[in-house]
């Protein structure tokens, strides 16, 4: 998937659609695309936010207590932004339910490209 398509996916989403495309350009080009394994977690419930992560293919699953409340199958589906943003505890764990392929964005690299862009931020 190219940056172009990346981005559009990005623009799709709610988050991110009156987001620049530069400041969706910078996210993208922070981030680091990775292959993901079937029960990989993304993001431990209870632990502060490391990072966001776009799914770029494959289906994740939202557990909160170890009880799936929620798949997300949709590409450009966006998670963790609110406890990357905020380092706070976050309130699920999303796990990879097969194999796939999703864009990682480090807490740091996020807020960087939010103080270059502040469209972002908002």
């Amino acid at each position: 998937m190219t940056e172009t398509e990346l981005t559009t996916l990005l623009r799709e989403n709610a988050d991110f659609s009156r987001v620049s495309d530069a400041a969706l350009a910078a996210l993208i080009q922070s981030g680091e695309r990775r292959a993901t394994d079937t029960g990989e977690e993304l993001i431990r419930q209870g632990e502060s936010g490391q990072r966001i992560w776009v799914l770029i293919a494959g289906e994740l699953e939202a557990l909160v207590d170890n009880e799936i409340v929620n798949r997300l199958a949709t590409a450009g589906e966006v998670v963790g932004q609110i406890s990357a943003v905020s380092f706070t505890p976050a309130t699920a764990t999303v796990r990879m339910a097969g194999p796939g392929e999703c864009l990682a964005v480090s807490h740091g690299a996020l807020h960087a490209v939010m103080e270059k862009h502040p469209d972002l931020a908002e």
